[in-house]
């Protein structure tokens, strides 16, 4: 993915994480990154792909929710819906 080590941070308290925290770390990062890759367990993780675009319902297992948003800080996410949402797993192909 060409993602350098250094640029991973690892939240453990993501694991089994509550919808709202979820959003709260999104949100907490300001303005910095342009590229934001969450990985986290359900409930928490399909309740907040929800939140964020009422067309995801479920997310099975290795799903993987893609949102673009037009906004200059991270913080703003959540208050608005995304550009553009895609919504892949395993069983769809």
């Amino acid at each position: 993915m060409g993602i350098k080590r250094k640029e991973i941070v690892v939240i453990d308290r993501l694991y089994e994480a509550a919808p709202d925290d979820l959003l709260g770390v999104i949100q907490g990062l300001g303005d910095k990154p342009d590229r934001v890759m969450l990985v986290a367990h359900n409930p928490g993780l399909a309740e907040l792909a929800h939140h964020l675009a009422s067309e995801i319902t479920d997310m099975p297992t290795c799903a993987v929710a893609e949102f673009a948003f037009a906004m200059a800080s991270w913080s703003d996410i959540g208050k608005a819906e995304p550009g553009n949402v895609v919504l892949d797993y395993p069983k769809k192909v």
